[in-house]
């Protein structure tokens, strides 16, 4: 039966192209997305035994922001958390690598003691950091580092361990080798480094993160114990934070806790794109569905060509689940195929995933690919697809009269109710994906045009650290004044600031806890808003304007009080009556005085609500990181990029500049993991549309072709060519136009779901049918016209 199956699949090749084509295509796209969905859901720790049993704890502000634990609060946490095994925790730190004479830019993990051993991992070579290593500030000089390093810079030498590694101006030892595929505990990022986070003070030349309670950024994370239920931990992680609020008000007091699987992870990429991957996947297979739903058309009306062989066989004793049986496999074998070249196509999506240009400087890397899992439902879906699209004809051959199928044999046939029903499915479903697809597009379209609130055009950005060069907070401050005076007298720039953060940055800008004179609270915890810390200039260098008040004074300035500006959404939020200007805010042991009110703009990501944010003044709490942005004329930005190098470098000749990128660059960057959907929708759309097309026209082709003695009697009695086509247009587009209809309504439920609705949605909701009918009446009037070309006296003398 096999064999048979694989001589009728040869006997139509231009058929069987079409299928496997289309259902390859729909299959392939398929099980991209799902390697995706896999990478961020089912192997989100790669490297890790089970890493997907991993849970994290979350502070939570009021607001719903989500700023890190600190140092001291991880530890107090850890001894309060009953429910789980053990937890680790861990951040981010970008760190230079090298003498003075040749640094390079790397990311490093600053790490608890005991995380490899939570991780439950097994060095490559040599052994892991000890949690005696981490004990105490300024603790135990030690690294380990990532497989990818090892090969790549130590060149895979088995004496790399006992190594030195010139790390931040300081000499750490190699203890050991992650496993091959690690790459660290931050979704999506890929680590060079492991570092005992008690280092911090000395690598980051004063950091204060192990005694401040209100210094946030670091994740916690851990197994739960086989006894105990999500339910059960976060009750407990509640009780923790409580607690810690009532002991630590000004730290902890207005914060709660959530406890989410780790690939819930609401900081860093992980929360740009896992909620997007299940719609994603959800319309990849209504494109599969569509697909089906158009070859099981096709294979409908191959099937009446085939009345005479399956009547003779029929005839000739074979039941009709025999003959059920027969057609199946043909369709299955069908779908196998369909699944070796949807396996090519899903390879190559994962490929170029993997492929992806680097976020900014961030070290971005997905481990997609296709394995057994991917595999095993790319071998489900095929199957399934062709028992879909093979039922139909199954069913409708099976139920033929064998005596009648002789007599009358494959020149009769006509309208049926099943390839009606299956033309409107099909057409439905492919409306449905086509609007979803032009909304995703058009939603992406639009944030590109959407206003940030600052300058775009014109803005170049590049990134210094100052970390490990001195403790002295004068220095930072003085090499930034220092820095604008040279880049302030270029020419061609017409300003220059600098700040610690990007707004629109992968991991968002932190976020800070104060309180605000004359604000009355329900307790002694403090408001929590977005900041940045910037230099003067800067936003007029972002041309942001100052809506009340003044910009900072100067950084030399030393007689000034402390300095903070805030945008409009603070003082909406904040401060509902009374003056704004010299209001006092205090903020980490620090008082301030509000000195401006800047216009709103974009922080964190495009749509976001209205967001309150402070500002605070370089001169008054200095970064050794520094987000250098110079504006030029529009278009000019780039060639300034030698200008601002050449700067920073007669400061300091051995100070490396990384990330030299124009504002331009830095916002498509990130939209990057948006614009991967938009990207795919570019190619299915069109493809769904021919397929749609070549599907109609087959269907009316093969209806037509059975309706020859019809069409002949008709122009026999008088119908004209044009009466002919008109009749069959008309009979295929009320089919199309009924499928059309619904496909829209379950659109429009999906667009005020998603996309909110909106007039501004109207070209999609409108332009989308328009096309996909004037596809219908085309494929339908191509073959329509060939009919009604037929000599009617042939047609009748041929029957």
């Amino acid at each position: 039966m096999i064999r048979h199956a694989l001589r009728s699949i040869v006997r139509m090749p231009g058929l069987a192209a079409v299928v496997i084509l289309s259902l390859g295509v729909g299959i392939g796209v398929n099980i991209t997305v799902f390697s995706w969905m896999e990478a961020v859901v089912l192997r989100p720790l790669p490297g890790v035994p089970d890493g997907s049993s991993f849970y994290l704890v979350e502070p939570r502000t009021d607001t719903g922001s989500y700023p890190g634990v600190s140092w001291l609060e991880y530890r107090d946490l850890r001894e309060r958390l009953a429910a789980f095994r053990d937890t680790l925790t861990f951040r981010m730190a970008p760190v230079s690598v090298g003498d003075a004479s040749r640094t390079e830019r790397a990311f490093a993990m600053l790490v608890s003691g005991n995380y490899f051993q939570v991780l439950g991992m097994t060095p490559v070579l040599g052994r892991f950091i000890e949690p005696a290593e981490a004990t105490r500030p300024g603790g135990e000089a030690v690294v380990v580092v990532s497989h990818d390093y090892w090969q790549s810079h130590l060149g895979g030498r088995s004496t790399a361990v006992g190594e030195r590694l010139r790390v931040n101006e300081q000499d750490l030892a190699i203890v050991g080798v992650a496993p091959d595929g690690f790459q660290g505990t931050t979704l999506g990022l890929q680590f060079d480094f492991w570092i005992p986070a008690t280092m911090a003070p000395v690598l980051m030349a004063g950091s204060r993160e192990l005694e401040d309670r209100t210094q946030r950024g670091y994740s916690v994370m851990g197994r739960l114990k086989p006894s105990t239920t999500e339910a059960q931990a976060r009750t407990e992680v509640d009780g923790a934070m409580r607690d810690l609020a009532r002991a630590f008000p000004e730290a902890s007091g207005a914060l709660q806790a959530d406890v989410l699987k780790f690939w819930q992870a609401p900081r860093g990429p992980q929360r740009m794109i896992a909620s997007g991957l299940a719609i994603l996947q959800g319309l990849m297979l209504l494109v599969l569905l569509a697909v089906c739903g158009n070859t099981a058309n096709l294979m409908l009306a191959r099937a009446s060509s085939r009345l005479r062989e399956v009547g003779v066989r029929l005839a000739l004793g074979a039941g009709p689940s025999g003959v059920m049986r027969l057609i199946l496999t043909e369709n299955v074998a069908l779908g196998l195929l369909g699944t070796g070249l949807g396996l090519v196509i899903a390879v190559w999506g994962t490929n170029a995933l993997r492929a992806m240009p680097p976020y900014g400087a961030l070290p971005i890397r997905f481990q997609t690919s296709v394995d057994g899992l991917g595999l095993t439902l790319a071998l489900a879906l095929g199957v399934g697809s062709g028992m879909l699209f093979g039922v139909g004809p199954a069913v409708q051959m099976a139920r033929i009269d064998p005596q009648q199928a002789l007599r009358r044999g494959s020149r009769t046939g006509g309208r049926s109710p099943m390839r009606d029903a299956l033309m409107g499915l099909q057409v439905a479903l492919a409306l449905l994906v086509l609007v979803a697809g032009g909304l995703f597009f058009k939603s992406f379209a639009d944030t590109k045009l959407t206003d940030p609130g600052f300058k775009t055009e014109g803005v170049l950005l590049a990134t210094y650290d100052l970390t490990g060069r001195s403790s002295d907070d004068d220095y930072p401050r003085a090499f930034a004044a220092r820095l604008l005076d040279r880049l302030r007298a270029v020419t061609a720039i017409e300003a220059a600031a600098i700040s610690a953060s990007m707004p629109l940055d992968i991991h968002g800008l932190p976020g800070r806890t104060f309180t605000l004179e004359g604000r009355a609270t329900s307790s002694a915890a403090p408001e929590v808003a977005v900041s940045n810390v910037v230099t003067p200039g800067y936003f007029d260098a972002l041309g942001i304007p100052v809506m009340a008040g003044r910009d900072f004074v100067d950084l030399r300035d030393v007689a000034a009080p402390r300095q903070v500006i805030v945008n409009q959404a603070f003082v909406a939020r904040y401060i509902s009556d009374g003056e704004v200007l010299g209001r006092r805010l205090e903020s980490r042991g620090r008082t301030y005085v509000v000195t401006g009110v800047v216009r709103d703009s974009t922080y964190d990501a495009f749509g976001e609500p209205p967001t309150p944010a402070m500002f605070f003044s370089y001169r008054d709490r200095p970064s050794t990181i520094g987000e250098v942005h110079v504006r030029a004329r529009a278009g000019t930005e780039a060639v300034l990029a030698a200008e601002v190098e050449r700067a920073i470098h007669e400061l300091d000749p051995t100070l490396p500049v990384y990330n030299i990128r124009t504002m331009t660059e830095h916002i498509d960057k990130n939209l990057i993991l948006r614009k991967i959907p938009a990207r795919l929708f570019v190619v299915v759309a069109p493809l769904l549309l021919g397929l749609l097309a070549v599907g109609i026209y087959a269907v009316v082709a093969y209806t037509v072709s059975r309706r020859t003695a019809e069409i002949g009697v008709r122009m026999a009695l008088g119908a004209t060519p044009q009466g002919v086509v008109r009749s069959i247009v008309l009979e295929s587009l009320g089919v199309t136009a009924f499928g059309a209809f619904c496909g829209w309504l379950l659109a429009l439920v999906v667009d005020l779901h998603l996309f909110g609705g909106g007039m501004s949605d109207a070209p999609v909701l409108v332009g989308v049918p328009a096309l996909l009918l004037s596809v219908a009446v085309l494929s339908s009037w191509l073959p329509a016209r060939r009919a009604a070309a037929v000599d009617p006296v042939v047609a009748l003398r041929d029957q």
